[in-house]
């Protein structure tokens, strides 16, 4: 092993073991996984088998020889990349649209970890910006847009979050106990949206709906409408027909 690859880390020497696929040579053997990352062979059994019980390295034997491939940790992976990516550029059209025929800023979110991740947004008309940005982390229990992500989730997967929530915080001033938020995410899912009034903006309020992909009926999103109180009209669910038109095209497009 050269000096450069001795002060490398753990990490850094499993990707360089991970370049030594390709298409031409996608079954290796340790040795020859060994030789092209120039990592010990001890070493890069070690770091094969942390791999594969994660799931990104494979394992096959053939005629008494052991022999290693990708796994399908990447394929999972990479199709939920390529997912957020689709969705965020199928939604696109049906954003802007949406925001020039309700004059409100219009935003896109996906589920990342315990968090809601901004990917898109389209801003209304109105010069002042007081609206989470592009890129922007929120905890999955605050505001509207989020809290439809949350909403949406298996009933284990939904409790194992609500556990670690902090009910202390300014988020959840109107939703101080476990049981009240569990009552408030039963009838977003019933209803079929979401409405916040200044959470994370004082003085904004937000309406949110959920994006589902056709193909597995799995909420990939949420959309929602955001702005001053002022902006909104008398009755903030009067946007509501627009916004799930919207979303519902965004799904179609998933498919089409």
């Amino acid at each position: 092993m050269t000096a450069n690859n001795e002060n490398k880390s753990s990490v850094e020497k499993a990707l360089h073991l991970l370049d030594s696929f390709s298409d031409r040579k996608f079954f290796l053997s340790l040795e020859e996984i060994a030789d092209h990352s120039d990592i010990p062979k001890t070493t890069t059994f070690r770091l094969l088998a942390s791999l594969e019980s994660y799931g990104y390295i494979r394992k096959t034997i053939t005629a008494g020889k052991t022999y290693y491939s990708l796994g399908y940790g990447f394929l999972t992976k990479g199709n939920m990349v390529a997912k957020h990516i689709d969705i965020r550029e199928v939604a696109r059209d049906e954003m802007r649209e949406l925001r020039d025929q309700s004059g409100l800023t219009v935003q896109l979110a996906i589920r990342d970890g315990a968090h809601a991740l901004y990917v898109e947004q389209f801003e209304s008309w109105s010069p002042i910006r007081v609206f989470p940005s592009i890129g922007r982390r929120i905890p999955l229990h605050a505001a509207a847009c989020p809290r439809v992500l949350l909403a949406y989730l298996s009933e284990t997967e939904q409790q194992s979050l609500i556990k670690q929530l902090n009910f202390q915080g300014d988020a959840l001033k109107n939703l101080c106990n476990e049981e009240t938020l569990i009552e408030h995410l039963y009838e977003i899912r019933s209803k079929g949206f979401s409405i916040s009034r200044g959470e994370l903006i004082p003085g904004t309020i937000a309406l949110a709906v959920p994006i589902i992909n056709p193909a597995t009926e799995d909420v990939i999103a949420s959309l929602s409408l955001i702005a001053l109180e002022s902006h909104f009209s008398d009755n903030i669910e009067d946007y509501l027909p627009m916004l799930k038109k919207s979303s519902q095209q965004i799904s179609a497009k998933l498919i089409s």
